[in-house]
């Protein structure tokens, strides 16, 4: 069996995928504790989910793409953290929801993971 090299495309995608599935996991559960701890209404729950979904994105990427083609590795790993957290938290949660709503997050997530891709690797002292 070959190994992955971590500078390969497969390499940094499967680094970029496992890097936002578990900042997500932890921030969630972050988020999860304060609500029990707190008495904020529901109506913050939809906008933090989402920045922290969408921040754990930025994270996964810039911690992984190197190189060439950051929007594609970015869109990519973007696409797939989105639905893998999304089967995650829907197994965790005891319930999975398809819909309009699961549509929209991979696709803010993919365009997320491009844009932070091409930004990644068009820093100085990234490549």
């Amino acid at each position: 069996m070959e190994k992955i090299n971590g500078d390969s495309f497969l390499g940094q995608f499967i680094k970029g995928v496992i890097t936002t599935v578990a900042v997500t996991l932890v921030c969630v559960l972050a988020f999860a504790l304060v609500l029990s701890l707190t008495s904020l209404g529901d109506g913050v729950i939809r906008p933090v989910n989402q920045f922290i979904k969408l921040a754990s994105i930025f994270c996964g990427v810039a911690m992984s793409v190197r190189g060439e083609k950051g929007f594609l590795k970015g869109l990519a790993i973007g696409f797939v953290a989105t639905i893998l957290s999304f089967l995650i938290f829907g197994l965790i949660g005891g319930g999975l929801s398809f819909g309009w709503t699961l549509l929209i997050d991979v696709v803010c997530g993919a365009i997320m993971g491009g844009l932070s891709g091409a930004i990644t690797v068009n820093l100085p002292n990234h490549r």
